[in-house]
């Protein structure tokens, strides 16, 4: 199995959550932009969550010469149907910090009850080789909306996504609790299973 990885992402608040979960189920990775020159990765155009995970891991590995894994998530609601999903960051703007993101949904979910706040996220991970070899993993967590941001133990999304079995947000739980509940905990674990069986 290979030893170590470079997270294909410029994303800091994602490779250091990506590279957490990674860490929990011992598989060692690092943001690549700490090893090598910044990389203007392909927009992304589909609304596949595995098409355009792939298609950042393929890119990276080719790019960097070195193994990498790539994540494509997303968030969705149940309550506002046409928006987010795949197209998270695309909807809410790639730029906008994680708390005026939040906020963003904030203001949309208003006046929307407690019992229609579900909200779904969704972890597409793509491990991908200099020689073309892709893997890749899915997963996805349940839980609610809250009204307002809480927790510091993580960002993103984390501050709003109600786990009810919990009675906390997920960034109200430290991360030995928080990782193996998140989507992206879930991939990578599925994601170290499928290593396993790789030669290199």
């Amino acid at each position: 199995m290979t030893k170590s990885w470079l997270i294909a992402s410029n994303n800091p608040g994602k490779s250091r959550d990506l590279a957490q979960c990674l860490a929990y189920y011992g598989i060692v990775a690092q943001p690549y932009y700490e090893v090598a020159p910044r990389l203007d990765f392909p927009a992304e155009t589909t609304t596949s969550y595995i098409e355009n995970a792939k298609a950042k891991a393929k890119f990276a590995a080719q790019q960097l010469q070195q193994p990498v894994i790539a994540d494509d998530s997303g968030i969705e609601i149940p309550a506002q149907p046409t928006a987010y999903g795949v197209t998270t960051a695309r909807d809410l703007g790639q730029t906008t910090s994680d708390f005026d993101r939040n906020q963003a949904l904030i203001t949309t979910m208003a006046g929307v009850p407690d019992d229609q706040r579900q909200a779904v996220m969704r972890a597409t991970l793509a491990a991908a080789w200099p020689d073309g070899r892709v893997v890749t993993t899915q997963a996805m967590i349940q839980g609610y909306l809250a009204h307002h941001q809480i927790g510091r133990y993580s960002g993103g999304f984390d501050r709003l996504f109600w786990l009810p079995h919990f009675g906390r947000t997920l960034a109200e739980l430290p991360d030995i609790w928080r990782v193996p509940l998140t989507h992206r905990g879930h991939a990578a674990a599925q994601l170290q299973a499928q290593l396993l069986g790789q030669k290199g």
